[in-house]
């Protein structure tokens, strides 16, 4: 199907499946991706191949990064047409419902099979809503969810610039969101030192601005040569702060792989074939990120124990993986998008209602 028939960017469907398949290498199958760049056995031609590939996959930094720049075009480009409340109510069931069931799932792996305590209330509530890093609360899902808490702020920064009419005046958003980088580049780390991520907000977020403005220079919302100019300052921005927050990460290249990837899919979207399988990849993406970093472990002990010699042991785990995701697609994810949709039609009959408009018009002035 054409995607402008189907409203569905295809491009950015390469990218979701890019973003989750480098995260998953670079979380679980680093250590055999290096084992076979080294080993003399395999052909030069194919350990060249997989050394070209390794700089993608490493730590996952390139897709997390690719992740970011695909929420902000989109986000930028579904606030085109939808109201703020509209936009707010969607996420939440569309990020949350699956994020609460995977942590819930985790902790009770974890504690049926190792014996770890179920954390109390005041910090699990904390966990489930997403904000664990303001109360110091343990990291979940083997420590993926941070990229979440930046979405959510995200959401809540956009809706807020609908709410404000900058959607109506786009031409200045550009700078609006230069102002927001450079706040970002001058404020403390956000969170501080005390944590692994330490800086991950001032670092990342600036990188959903770059998508936002990538989707402006698109659709001439605002002055082209203004927005590259500032998707170039908040790049160098990012390779000034990742050198102070994490001189480890700033040895590797995936900041400018990552934007030059997700610009490659951008400037050649129209000549991308869709298909199905493709869809289908990109549907099970969120599922994957929130999964595949604490159940790979438990799913190599399974296989381990019932593996078939034949088919190579990832393999395996990764099949499962997918299976088990994509039940959690379908049973949770898909099942609570449709109840966000629900929650909105019935705001939208109770604001229509008689007596809510008698009410209104009987009302006092100042009331």
């Amino acid at each position: 199907m054409n995607s402008k028939m189907s409203g569905r960017i295809i491009f950015l469907d390469y990218m979701r499946v890019f973003a989750f398949l480098t995260v998953l290498i670079g979380h679980k199958l680093t250590q055999p991706l290096q084992a076979f760049i080294t080993d003399a056995s395999q052909h030069a031609t194919l350990r060249l191949i997989a050394e070209l590939i390794y700089p993608l996959c490493h730590g996952g930094a390139a897709g997390v990064v690719v992740f970011f720049l695909t929420s902000g075009y989109i986000i930028t480009h579904v606030l085109q047409g939808e109201a703020a409340l509209e936009f707010i109510v969607k996420r939440i069931f569309r990020i949350y419902p699956l994020y609460i069931t995977a942590v819930i799932l985790e902790l009770y792996m974890w504690n049926r099979m190792n014996g770890t305590p179920i954390p109390s209330v005041s910090v699990l509530i904390p966990q489930l809503l997403l904000i664990g890093d303001f109360f110091r609360s343990p990291h979940t899902l083997a420590g993926v969810e941070w990229t979440l808490r930046i979405e959510i702020i995200f959401y809540i920064y956009m809706a807020l610039i609908k709410i404000l009419g900058g959607f109506k005046k786009q031409k200045w958003l550009p700078w609006v969101m230069f102002a927001s980088a450079c706040i970002l580049y001058k404020l403390p780390q956000i969170p501080g030192e005390g944590v692994w991520a330490h800086g991950y907000f001032n670092l990342y977020a600036p990188f959903l601005l770059m998508g936002a403005l990538i989707y402006l220079i698109e659709s001439d919302g605002a002055n082209k040569l203004i927005c590259i100019a500032v998707i170039g300052v908040m790049f160098i921005a990012f390779l000034v702060l990742i050198s102070k927050f994490h001189p480890a990460w700033s040895q590797f290249h995936y900041g400018v792989l990552a934007l030059g990837i997700f610009l490659m899919g951008w400037i050649f979207k129209h000549q991308l074939p869709d298909s199905k399988i493709l869809r289908g990849a990109s549907d099970l993406t969120y599922s994957v990120y929130l999964f595949h970093n604490w159940l790979w472990i438990y799913l190599a002990i399974l296989v381990e124990k019932y593996s078939f010699d034949v088919i190579p042991f990832n393999f395996q785990i990764f099949v499962i993986l997918i299976i088990i995701c994509y039940v959690m697609h379908k049973t949770v994810e898909v099942q609570g998008i449709k109840l966000g949709k629900k929650v909105l039609l019935f705001f939208r009959n109770y604001s229509k209602s008689p007596s809510i408009i008698i009410n209104a018009s009987t009302a006092e002035p100042g009331r």
